[in-house]
């Protein structure tokens, strides 16, 4: 029978608290302990997730106003793991850690087909320990320090370190408390980088807001759905929500480092397909361990809370209502559109929007709109609806309006008002040729054809004086010269243009002999010289034909004349670079490079800084572990 409980420390893990009332009972053997708690001596000692919780609240609820769900979110390691679980499943664990037999915890958790492992020994922060003797006479099991992943207290930031005693203990049915005896204090501790040192300190205080939020469980769709808006959001995702599994890759390791993956074991492997990254932001066929729920979401968002408490959707167009571009209508640029169909162009990948008015327009754009000046934008008018065609119609042959004014206060082309107008059989007011009287008509061509004649002379006696005042000068340069009198002589005067313009000369051909032997000396300066300033270049850069033409500007020289210059012909071969070539010396560039910094030279950075992709030869692979 249970006279008494130990009231439990801030953060004391249950079996901690078992294991101070197996000391304070006086009881010599654990079975004892077990029959007075569980009433069972077979019970196992289970650190994590304890099982026959209702036998255990029904012996202690005369001294205490305990109820088992307290025990099991404020005491247990429930909380971290049934978030991540299925609603359903998530009960299931529940009440087999209420009842007698817990066998299935551990499997419906998703612990034993988990390749994330376990710490093997129950583990404390120094300066914890320090503190609780102080403020409570004796040290104890912290939660948080038994929980997989937390690697570095929170609170002081320091790494925790190994007790002695192990989670599965010597003897599976005795609880083992804490005592100075067997948490002894390390003076060597493991020796992690700063980054990674801040990095592990964050993840504990994720999962120590994940132990005292008590968030409700999450179906695997929910969270398929959270990552993969929040990936478009970040631009590692394409609107129709295909992921860009190299950039995301690549982004995470940046963000997180090789050293810190290491530690808690989530490592991403670029020649896996199915590595965990990879497949848990696809639609989840398993279950992933809490660990890298909470670097994937640290990584996309800003933190646990907000995650949790919002329901992430890819906004390109912003959050309606919508401006309606409608100029026909009275609540023209004013927010009132609320029917937003989202889908993605086929062409460029972005996302599609198609906004439906309440006036009747239709319109479609593509996002996702950065400014202000976006949401005026119309890429594709689908229909203008019934208001836009009355007004049409009132402009028309009402206000009897010009075709441009017409245009302009619709906001359209002109073509778009022809188009409506025969399609709608309105009667127009603007003039057309056919609708001017005749006689009209006649005059004014009268006046168009004396207006011509009149420029004809102008602008034949310009072009004259103009040749008199260059007299050497071909017709090509003249026309360089006057392009406006040249455009309009072409346009309506070419006989006459053809007929007083210099004649076209023949050019005399130069039969002057080329010494290529002296010019094969000269170029090969030239070539050396644009070789080394290749080779000094801040990044490097191939050596080919077409990169050192380009260089010195003799391209053309060396493409079509190499065979008569010798010499440069054999300087060249000798300093080509095939591409293997040029990527291992890439690889050399960049392994200086990371030497020079104070990064750890790695096979994925070298290959990132060199700018290679995956597809490598043999040689050059062989080269680059060399070189590593």
């Amino acid at each position: 029978m249970v006279s008494f409980l130990p009231k439990p420390y801030p953060d004391e893990i249950l079996y901690s608290i078992l294991a101070r009332y197996h000391i304070r009972s006086g009881n010599t053997s654990p079975k004892n302990t077990l029959q007075e708690l569980f009433n069972c001596q077979t019970i196992v000692a289970t650190v994590d997730l304890p099982s026959n919780l209702n036998s255990l609240i029904q012996n202690i609820n005369f001294i205490s106003n305990y109820q088992v769900e307290d025990l099991i979110y404020n005491h247990t390691l429930y909380p971290f793991y049934s978030i991540f679980l299925p609603p359903k499943r998530a009960i299931q664990v529940m009440e087999s850690m209420k009842a007698e037999n817990g066998g299935d915890i551990h499997t419906r958790v998703g612990i034993m087909a988990s390749s994330m492992t376990l710490p093997r020994y129950f583990r404390f922060c120094p300066n914890c320990l320090e503190e609780d003797l102080t403020n409570y006479g004796e040290p104890y099991w912290h939660r948080l320090h038994q929980t997989p992943g937390v690697l570095v207290c929170p609170t002081h930031g320091v790494l925790l370190q190994d007790s002695i005693v192990p989670l599965q203990g010597f003897n599976k049915h005795e609880y083992y408390a804490a005592s100075t005896d067997n948490c002894i204090v390390s003076p060597n501790p493991k020796n992690y980088s700063n980054d990674t040192l801040e990095k592990l300190r964050i993840l504990a205080k994720d999962i120590y807001c994940l132990l005292k939020s008590h968030f409700d469980s999450k179906e695997p769709d929910w969270f398929c759905r959270q990552y993969r808006n929040l990936l478009i959001d970040n631009g590692l995702a394409n609107a129709n929500g295909r992921v860009k599994q190299n950039n995301l890759l690549d982004s995470f390791l940046f963000f997180y480092g090789r050293e810190m993956l290491t530690v808690v074991n989530s490592m991403v492997d670029y020649d896996d397909e199915h590595n965990w990254l990879v497949s848990i932001v696809r639609k989840h066929r398993k279950s992933f361990h809490p660990i890298r729920h909470l670097l994937i979401i640290r990584f996309l968002a800003n933190s646990i809370e907000e995650f949790f408490n919002t329901n992430y959707e890819y906004k390109p167009f912003g959050n309606g209502p919508w401006i309606c571009l409608n100029a026909a209508a009275q609540h023209y640029l004013k927010p009132v559109i609320t029917n937003l169909i989202i889908s993605h162009c086929l062409e460029n990948k972005k996302p599609l929007g198609t906004f439906t008015c309440c006036c009747g327009m239709v319109y479609c754009r593509t996002g996702p709109d950065k400014t202000e000046e976006d949401k005026l934008q119309i890429g594709k008018i689908i229909t203008f609806g019934s208001v836009w065609e009355q007004k049409l119609k009132n402009l028309v042959e009402v206000e009897r309006l010009g075709l441009r004014e017409t245009a302009r206060r619709l906001n359209v082309d002109a073509r778009t008002v022809k188009r409506y107008v025969s399609k709608l059989k309105l009667k127009t007011y603007w003039r057309t040729i056919k609708d001017k009287n005749p006689a009209d008509t006649q005059e004014v061509a009268e006046v168009k054809r004396n207006s011509v004649n009149d420029l004809k002379v102008k602008y034949r006696q310009d072009w004259v004086a103009l040749q008199t005042q260059y007299p050497e000068a071909s017709k090509t340069n003249l026309r360089k010269l006057a392009p406006a009198i040249y455009a309009w002589l072409y346009r309506n005067d070419p006989d006459w243009l053809h007929q007083n313009s210099p004649q076209l000369q023949t050019p005399v051909p130069n039969v002057a002999k080329v010494d290529w032997q002296e010019r094969d000396r000269q170029i090969l300066a030239q070539v050396q010289d644009g070789v080394r300033s290749l080779l000094n270049a801040d990044k490097p850069q191939r050596i080919s034909i077409s990169r050192i033409g380009k260089t010195v500007g003799l391209l053309a020289l060396l493409e079509k004349h190499l065979e008569q210059m010798p010499l440069t012909k054999a300087y060249l071969e000798s300093v080509t670079e095939s591409v293997e070539d040029f990527q291992i010396r890439r690889i050399k560039w960049a392994i200086k490079l990371l030497d020079d910094s104070p990064e750890e030279i790695q096979r994925w950075k070298v290959i990132r800084v060199a700018g290679l992709g995956e597809n490598l030869s043999e040689r050059v692979k062989a080269i680059l572990e060399c070189e590593l």
